[in-house]
């Protein structure tokens, strides 16, 4: 099926809008002009027609057409320099037939008069119609453009808007991307309590290091105390108060196994929010931090805090 651009078809609607509107328009003051200046001419026959020697049947009176088909083309000549659309064809008392006439009544008789109408528009001024289309056209075609350039702006801001951000729920200590609840992880109390503090803490703390090899800050270790009675609060099974400071290394293994399937998708988010690995030889050296870096709070939130 042929694809038709939505200006044309405007175009077209308005043409055919303004058309119908300028014919019933034009149509309308025809028809007052023609009932008027019949009316006019009928009145200016009446006052002429008892000097008109017109035929009376009744009378065996013959009349003179002659000087009545003068009188008629004076009278036509008149109506021309006055550019009426309506002339006289006949005057008669002969009752017509098959056409339309007045009846004039004078005396004692009854005069018939046939009038010629012109009811034909004005065709050149149809030209104002095609000019307002066009410029209707030109003025859609303008506003459209700015509308399709105002939805491409929204559209384009709308993507650059949404951003993907992690979720932490605390209510189902389960972890997911905003908008995709269908992937969760989920965390034990103590790692979800010390990740929480991580980030936290990292967010307060940019340019703060943490090392495997070094203790861990009191003011990390009192954020995961507050998340771990929190967690109680909320009514969540808590059998005894962990120690945070223990196995620090299998504390982030658990918090980055359930990292690694929610931000694999979601790269920049995880070089913000996932836990560094140490790499190669000496891993375990004092130059390795695993302390998050460049975190913004439309990166992650924490439901439930």
């Amino acid at each position: 099926m042929m694809n038709i651009k939505p200006i044309y078809i405007f175009t077209a609607a308005v043409f055919v809008l303004l058309s119908l509107l300028f014919y019933l328009g034009q149509e309308n003051k025809i028809t007052k002009a023609v009932e008027l200046q019949s009316e006019q001419v009928a009145k200016r026959v009446s006052l002429d027609v008892s000097s008109l020697p017109l035929a009376e049947p009744l009378f065996n009176y013959a009349g003179n057409q002659q000087e009545v088909d003068i009188y008629i083309e004076q009278l036509n000549q008149q109506l021309d320099s006055l550019h009426s659309r309506v002339k006289v064809e006949s005057i008669t008392t002969v009752k017509p037939t098959n056409v339309v006439f007045l009846e004039l009544f004078a005396n004692y008789k009854t005069i018939y008069l046939v009038l010629i109408t012109d009811r034909s528009h004005i065709k050149y001024t149809y030209i104002i119609v095609l000019l307002l289309s066009l410029a209707n056209a030109l003025l859609y075609r303008k506003v459209f453009r700015k509308h399709i350039e105002s939805r491409a702006k929204k559209r384009i801001a709308t993507v650059e808007c949404v951003m993907p951000k992690l979720v932490i729920d605390l209510y189902s200590k389960s972890l997911f991307i905003e908008g995709k609840t269908d992937s969760q992880s989920q965390l034990a109390n103590k790692p979800l309590c010390f990740y929480l503090a991580m980030i936290e803490f990292s967010h307060a703390h940019p340019d703060m290091n943490l090392h495997l090899n070094k203790d861990v800050p009191i003011e990390l270790l009192n954020i995961a105390e507050k998340y771990f009675h929190r967690l109680a609060v909320l009514g969540h099974t808590v059998r005894k108060r962990p120690n945070f400071s223990n196995s620090l290394e299998k504390t982030l293994s658990e918090i980055r196994a359930a990292l690694d399937e929610i931000l694999r998708e979601s790269p920049e988010l995880k070089s913000k929010l996932y836990p560094p690995k140490a790499h190669g030889e000496g891993s375990r050296s004092k130059l390795h931090s695993y302390g998050l870096k460049g975190l913004l709070d439309s990166d992650y939130e924490i439901r439930g805090k």
